[in-house]
């Protein structure tokens, strides 16, 4: 079987490269994939015709093109992308369109194995979809399942049965401590644990979070050197980018959440317990039956559910309709309750 590496180019518009195309980029390496990006912008004035058969796919597995609402109406996709070219590519390596936001396939694309993003700030399933397309596995345009939607909460504030109706947290870090941590590292990992919360996400990037932080009065050296020290500590992971001089992007950890909510959320410890106890002893099974139980966020659901399966409590998996799955609570799960 082969392992090499598989190698993927990213035609992309200037306009969508911080938004989009880096976090992208980044999540496509996640799955083991080698991503080519700074190379191959679509600019103005510029062919990239005799690039991507002098320089790409001839040594590449795939060629994404991301098409937006600005990359859709670029010269080189409306008046160069011709089908003869779009055979060519094909030829060599797989052609993958990617569409975001409400970008509408161009019909010389249409027949190909397209790939649709309808949510920026949650797309797993499309990602795995696109890292099938490279590896020459089948994909189909991915229409997302209805999502049942929960009451808004705002991040800190969480109504439950039995917990009772509570304040939100305060909105100062040095209100509340997290041992091992200054005021600074405390305030980091508060910030980007209300935006996980709020996207449903746990990758962040820091530009994502730096306007708050930088508000309340923090530098972005000293962001990025209390993200050092939470990466140390195992609070969030960094992600290492050669010939950056900060970290860029990173992805708060099932250790990091816990830390926060039992500082930042009033009850949290005591809820934990009765999601677990409710899934012990309930009958409920997913993260949607859990939000719903508790009148909680569905990411509070996910990312405790992360929590409870680093700790070695459950046992879980996802269901057909993308839902995380619990499929068992663990020995150590039940003793934890009877305890």
């Amino acid at each position: 079987m082969d392992q090499r590496q598989p190698i993927a180019i990213i035609c992309h518009s200037s306009d969508d490269k911080q938004s989009f195309v880096l976090p992208f980029s980044y999540k496509l390496a996640e799955y083991g994939v080698k991503v080519l990006v700074d190379d191959w912008e679509m600019q103005s004035n510029d062919s990239l015709i005799e690039r991507i058969f002098t320089e790409g796919v001839k040594n590449t597995d795939a060629f994404l093109i991301i098409l937006s609402n600005l990359s859709v109406n670029k010269p080189w996709v409306t008046e160069e992308l011709r089908a003869g070219l779009v055979k060519r590519i094909g030829i060599h390596c797989k052609l993958v369109p990617v569409l975001i936001e409400d970008a509408v396939i161009p019909d010389v694309l249409a027949a190909t194995e397209w790939v649709k993003i309808r949510d920026l700030d949650n797309y797993d399933r499309e990602m795995l979809q696109i890292a099938r397309a490279i590896r020459n596995e089948p994909v189909q345009p991915v229409i997302k399942p209805e999502i049942k939607e929960t009451p808004r909460v705002v991040p800190g504030a969480i109504s439950t049965p039995g917990v009772g109706a509570v304040a939100p947290a305060p909105s100062s870090a040095a209100a509340t401590s997290i041992p091992g941590l200054t005021q600074n590292e405390v305030l980091v990992l508060k910030v980007s644990n209300e935006y996980a919360v709020e996207k449903n996400r746990t990758f962040i990037n820091t530009s994502d979070v730096q306007r708050v932080l930088q508000t309340s009065g923090l530098t972005p050296l000293v962001i990025d050197k209390a993200l050092d020290i939470l990466d140390e500590k195992g609070l969030v992971k960094a992600a290492r980018i050669l010939g950056a001089a900060s970290i860029e992007i990173y992805n708060v950890t099932p250790y990091g959440f816990e830390a926060y909510a039992r500082a930042f959320i009033p009850g949290y410890e005591d809820l934990s317990l009765k999601m677990l106890s409710a899934l012990a002893n309930e009958g409920l099974a997913t993260n949607d039956d859990l939000a719903s139980r508790f009148n909680i966020p569905m990411s509070v659901a996910n990312f405790t559910l992360d929590v409870f399966e680093s700790k070695n409590l459950i046992k879980k998996g996802k269901s057909l309709g993308g839902a995380v799955l619990v499929k068992s609570v663990t020995d150590a799960g039940k003793k934890l309750l009877q305890g």
